[in-house]
């Protein structure tokens, strides 16, 4: 299993109704604003591990893969995978770039909406713009004590097509992404899971480039 089809499909990226996705209160709503807002304006890069986890119907069990997440403001988001060994995805301000099995692809983020929800989703979640994560999407707030947890729930028509819900959780202490779930129309579902976090550590620019 590739990894470019993987992330096109998850993408299209970033669970089941649970109690999570049922609304909280105004008030609720906007503490976890103010919250997400305030931490992140003092959050300039991230570095921390990962995991991906794909459940899909076709296989027998599920696929793992995993690896290092790199975020700089106003550069990009990075994923560069140490199993499967190589495997890369970028996401500059105008163009996405995939590696998977030794081969390089380069997707213009405006030409393809599930590659540009993915992009913008993970972009709000470090920037702490809620605004932008309800672009296209209805969302709901959970209070879940240790953690907040927002499940977006696709409107627009194509993405609906492909992306069923997304739910994602956040540590209330530092108010971080700590999971992202997307759940597919097909019934297939990828779970990224972030941990062992070092937040405003220097990190090259240049590992963003995509050309």
């Amino acid at each position: 299993m590739t990894l470019k089809p993987i992330y096109i499909a998850a993408a299209a990226l970033l669970c089941a109704c649970l109690a999570a996705t049922v609304t909280t209160t105004r008030a609720q709503d906007a503490d976890f604003a103010e919250r997400l807002r305030t931490t992140s304006a003092a959050t300039r890069s991230i570095e921390c591990d990962f995991t991906l986890t794909r459940t899909m119907s076709i296989m027998a069990s599920d696929v793992i893969s995993e690896g290092r997440f790199y975020y700089l403001h106003d550069a990009g988001i990075s994923l560069e995978f140490t199993q499967p060994a190589g495997d890369l995805i970028t996401m500059g301000r105008e163009r996405f770039r995939i590696v998977s099995v030794g081969r390089a692809s380069t997707v213009k983020v405006e030409s393809n909406p599930m590659l540009r929800q993915l992009q913008r989703m993970l972009t709000a979640c470090m920037t702490g713009d809620v605004d932008m994560l309800r672009q296209g999407a209805e969302l709901a707030f959970a209070d879940e004590g240790a953690t907040f947890v927002v499940t977006i729930t696709p409107t627009d028509r194509r993405a609906r097509g492909m992306v069923r819900l997304i739910t994602l959780t956040f540590e209330k202490q530092n108010m971080s992404l700590t999971t992202l779930r997307m759940e597919e129309a097909s019934g297939d579902v990828s779970q990224y899971r972030f941990f062992d976090k070092r937040f405003n550590g220097e990190i090259d620019p240049s590992r963003f480039d995509v050309r």
